[in-house]
């Protein structure tokens, strides 16, 4: 039997997309500090990235989705 060629390749994939949800949690993280410590800082901006990351996580999951 013939050996299977970029059999990592979805592995691969797959452990880059986790490491960039990784990153945007992080991300998230910080904002979600920033807008619990600061008194003068304009939630509603914040609260716009945040949506905007976690829409990203939602993109990533379903790519991962597909991979499987």
């Amino acid at each position: 039997m013939p050996p299977i060629q970029n059999s990592d390749l979805p592995i691969q994939s797959i452990d880059q997309a986790l490491g960039e949800i990784d990153r945007l949690l992080h991300q998230m993280l910080l904002l979600a500090e920033l807008s619990a410590s600061c008194l003068d800082v304009d939630r509603a901006a914040l609260q716009k990235i945040f949506e905007r990351l976690q829409q990203r996580i939602d993109q990533i999951a379903a790519g991962i989705e597909d991979l499987m």
